[in-house]
C-alpha cells in the first residue's frame, strides 16, 4: 500500500506539472507510472483511435492528418489460445477456435474467429438478436401436407420464421403442442418437417427457440472459450473500434482478423428510437445503421469480446 501511495503521488505530481507547463507526458514516463499503452504523442492529437485511413483525397482530410492513436493488436494463438471448444445451439455444434486478439489500446480482448458455419437456422453462423412470438392466432393444421395455415390474413413473419427456424406451438387440443422446424413458409402458411395432426380453427401461440446471439455468448462462457467465462456481445462503439477505413470489403485489418465476412455484425446496443431494433456495424464498408436491424427478423454475425 505504501508503494502504491508513493506511485500515485508521483503520478499526480508529474501530471500536474505537465499540464501546468502546457506539456504532455511522454510515452515512456506515462507507461512507467501508469502501466498504460495509450500514446500521448502531442497535445494536439485527439485521444481517440485513428480511423486507419492513410490515403488522402484532399489537404486537411483524415488521410492527410491521420490524427489519433494508432491501432495496436497482439494476436494470441498458442497455449490456452490454441485448439477449439464446441458450442451447441439447437443441437447444432460449431468448433469455435480459441484464438484471440488483444487490443492494446482499448484493453479489449476479441474472439479472432467469427462462426460462419454449422450454427443458426441456415447453418451459416448468422443469428437473431431476440425471440419471436405470436399469440392467439387462429390456424388450421393439416396432417397430410404438414402445414399450419392462418384462417385469416397474413400473420406469419417470414423473417423470424425462416427456413430452418425451430419454434414451439401451444394451445392445441389435438396433440399438436410441441416443437417444429420450418421447412418452407409464406406469410399465411408454414410447412414443417415434423408430423402434425388434423385440427381446424384453433387458437395457437408460437414462439421461436434459440438461434440467438445470446445463446452463442452462453455457450462460449459455459465451455470457456480460450479459458474465459466472461464473453459478451460488444456494444456499438466497441465494435466500431476495430474498423479500418483504409480497408474495404471487409473494412478491418484482415491480418489481425482473418476471414472476416463483409457483412453486418450485431452490437448489443439498442436503437433508442425503436426498442425492436439494434445497431449493426457493416464490416463491408464500415457503416453503422439501425434502420433495418429488426431484432426478431434479421440474422447477422457476432464477434464476441471480453474486458
Amino acid at each position: 500500500m505504501k508503494k502504491l501511495s508513493i506511485l500515485m503521488i508521483l503520478w499526480m505530481f508529474l501530471c500536474g506539472q505537465a499540464f501546468a507547463e502546457g506539456n504532455i507526458i511522454d510515452k515512456e514516463t506515462y507507461n512507467e507510472i501508469n502501466h498504460s499503452n495509450i500514446i500521448y504523442s502531442n497535445k494536439t492529437d485527439a485521444l481517440l483511435l485513428k480511423t486507419g485511413q492513410t490515403t488522402s483525397y484532399h489537404a486537411g482530410d483524415d488521410g492527410d492528418l491521420e490524427l489519433g492513436i494508432a491501432h495496436d493488436y497482439t494476436v494470441l494463438t498458442t497455449g490456452r489460445y490454441a485448439g477449439s471448444i464446441n458450442v451447441t445451439i439447437n443441437s447444432k455444434t460449431y468448433a469455435f477456435p480459441n484464438a484471440c486478439v488483444q487490443d492494446n489500446r482499448t484493453g479489449l480482448m476479441w474472439a479472432r474467429t467469427i462462426p460462419q458455419s454449422d450454427i443458426g437456422p441456415a447453418e451459416n453462423g448468422r443469428l437473431f438478436w431476440e425471440q419471436y412470438t405470436l399469440d392467439g392466432e387462429t390456424c388450421t393444421c393439416n396432417a397430410t401436407n404438414k402445414t399450419i395455415t392462418a384462417d385469416a390474413g397474413t400473420p406469419f413473419d417470414t423473417g423470424a420464421l425462416c427456413v430452418g427456424r425451430i419454434f414451439t406451438i401451444t394451445g392445441s387440443g389435438a396433440g399438436n403442442n410441441g416443437t417444429y422446424t420450418v421447412a418452407s413458409i409464406t406469410s399465411s402458411v408454414i410447412t414443417v418437417e415434423e408430423s402434425l395432426n388434423d385440427e381446424a380453427s384453433v387458437s395457437l401461440d408460437f414462439a421461436t427457440v434459440g438461434d440467438l446471439i445470446w445463446d452463442l455468448v452462453d455457450q462460449a462462457n459455459a465451455n470457456e472459450l480460450a479459458g474465459y467465462s466472461d464473453w459478451r456481445v460488444p456494444n456499438v462503439v466497441e465494435l466500431e473500434s476495430i474498423l479500418d477505413y483504409e480497408q474495404f470489403v471487409p473494412a478491418t485489418d484482415t491480418t489481425v482478423f482473418p476471414s472476416t465476412p463483409s457483412s453486418i455484425f450485431w452490437s448489443s446496443t439498442t436503437y433508442r428510437g425503436s426498442s425492436g431494433k439494434a445497431f449493426g456495424v457493416a464490416f463491408s464498408d464500415g457503416t453503422v445503421a439501425e434502420f433495418h436491424n429488426v431484432k426478431v427478423d434479421d440474422k447477422y454475425f457476432s464477434r464476441l469480446v471480453r474486458n
